[in-house]
This record gives C-alpha cells, sequence and structure tokens, in this order.
C-alpha cells in the first residue's frame, strides 16, 4: 500500500495540450519510408503469395478427403 502511494505522489504532472497545434498523425510519419522501401508491386505480391497459400491449403485439404481422413 505504501509503494503504490508514493509512486503517485512522484509521477510528472501532465502537461496540457496547446489548443493552436494539431497533432500530427502516425500514419503520417511513416508513410514515405514504407512507401518509398516496399515499392509499387507490393500488393501485388501480397496478392499473389495470399493465393499461393490459399491453393496449397485447398489441395491439402483435398488428399486429406480423398484419402479418407477426417476433415479438422
Amino acid at each position: 500500500m505504501l509503494l503504490s502511494s508514493g509512486a503517485v505522489a512522484h509521477a510528472d504532472p501532465v502537461a496540457e495540450p496547446d489548443p493552436g497545434v494539431t497533432p500530427e498523425p502516425a500514419a503520417a510519419q511513416f508513410g514515405p519510408v514504407l512507401g518509398d522501401s516496399v515499392g509499387p508491386d507490393a500488393g501485388l505480391l501480397a496478392v499473389g503469395g495470399g493465393l499461393v497459400v490459399a491453393a496449397g491449403g485447398a489441395a491439402l485439404w483435398l488428399k486429406r478427403r480423398r484419402a479418407g481422413e477426417p476433415a479438422e
């Protein structure tokens, strides 16, 4: 009990935000860095990779179904 009340007594006061300044969103800070490093074809790679994974899962499911194993 004493430790928790001591920690509250030494906490720094919270600064009030300046009403004239609007904060910048975090996405605006990282947008150009991520956009330049990934490249314009990143979306196509992600969709293609997802299709490959889905096709592999479907093939595995079909193989198990034809073998007579119960589906999970």
